[in-house]
């Protein structure tokens, strides 16, 4: 018979855009590399999901609301088909369902997927009974990010294994960066989410640009994605106050189409993140490194994974004011580190974020889990 994989979502139900992420690229490569049928639980009916046009197959299954015996009822009548549960999240949500899957199911395999960082991790009562017994209901437990699976693996009583967000071509378009690629990039700062939101900090990154751009006249600052209001209104007043910055700091909305999105990153020189703080390792950096962008990262607690440490992009402190704007005076003032910067972030990623090589690795741990 055929395995199944399903993923179930946590009280607050998936969201679009986290089919194209790894919450949904998870089941859908089990399904194409595998054969497994793949079922992503707890879409809610009111809501919308263009994002499974990407992920042909897949089946997606409503859940009316995010309470844990609406998920329990759900396992009791599928127990028979889901061969892997896939989590996403150390969420108290999951515990009785996971108690019951693992009595209706002893020989199921459980993944929990994790984008962890400190802050929300050390928030958890790792400590408590139902908390460590769920921990051990599972048989795989990946951090997207190498330094919260060591801090982890210090701390809880389990094994954390190194999974990260990776990149994988859902429109069949992608092509694979070549000599002239590198050549052609141009001069440009991209940063890609959900602009001027507190955690993105681009306000950040706008202060850094106005203080070296006099210095580099050929330089650009694209930031792509939703903008919240009082961030267009600020830089509407920047704008008035400086006609000449609208082409030079550029703000185009979100890019839903992901082939217009890919020959952006083909295009720019550098990406920048300049978050307080980030959920293990965003997506955006892996589709970043796959074009052989430079990277520029606030210190979040995945920042050297995005940098390969330090060989295809740099990190700076977010407690000193003078940090991004030194290092941007630096770095734009060498033209031979960008390029080799952003060939080696094309070899990186090439190694460590190809999202067919990290399930390769998903299904072999699974596999390999025994259960007594």
């Amino acid at each position: 018979m055929r395995k199944g994989i399903y993923a179930l979502a946590n009280e607050y139900g998936w969201a679009n855009q986290q089919l194209t992420k790894n919450c949904g690229l998870v089941p859908y490569l089990f399904q194409e590399m595998y054969g497994y049928r793949a079922v992503i639980v707890g879409t809610r009916p009111d809501r919308d999901y263009p994002g499974q046009q990407y992920i042909p197959g897949v089946e997606l299954d409503p859940l009316p609301n995010g309470r844990p015996e609406t998920a329990c009822a759900y396992i009791t009548q599928h127990a028979a088909d889901m061969d892997v549960l896939v989590l996403h999240g150390p969420f108290p949500f999951y515990e009785k369902p996971v108690e019951l899957y693992r009595q209706l199911r002893p020989d199921g395999k459980i993944y929990l997927e994790l984008d962890p960082n400190i802050h929300s991790m050390d928030k958890l009562e790792w400590a408590e009974p139902a908390f460590t017994a769920f921990l051990q209901s599972c048989d795989v437990i990946g951090s997207s990010g190498h330094s919260m699976q060591c801090y982890l693996s210090a701390k809880w009583p389990c094994v954390i294994d190194y999974l990260p967000n990776g990149f994988y071509d859902l429109t069949g378009t992608y092509r694979p960066m070549q000599e002239q690629d590198f050549q052609r990039k141009e001069p440009i700062i991209l940063t890609v989410g959900r602009i001027g939101t507190g955690q993105k900090n681009n306000a950040c990154l706008v202060r850094a640009f106005l203080q070296v751009c006099q210095q580099f006249p050929e330089w650009r600052l694209l930031m792509v994605g939703p903008v919240e209001s009082a961030f267009q209104a600020e830089m509407e007043e920047l704008w008035a106050s400086e006609p000449g910055l609208r082409e030079r700091i550029l703000m185009p909305g979100p890019i839903q189409d992901k082939v217009s999105l890919w020959q952006l990153y083909r295009r720019v020189r550098i990406f920048a993140l300049t978050s307080t703080l980030e959920g293990g390792t965003p997506n955006v950096v892996a589709e970043a490194l796959m074009h052989g962008c430079y990277t520029v990262m606030s210190d979040y607690d995945a920042a050297d994974d995005a940098t390969d440490n330090g060989r295809c992009g740099q990190k700076f402190a977010l407690a000193e004011p003078e940090a991004l704007p030194e290092l941007l005076r630096s770095i734009l003032a060498q033209p031979d580190l960008l390029a080799a910067g952003g060939r080696r972030a094309y070899a990186y990623a090439q190694e460590n974020f190809d999202f067919v090589k990290i399930v390769q690795r998903l299904h072999y741990l699974l596999e390999k889990a025994g259960r007594n």
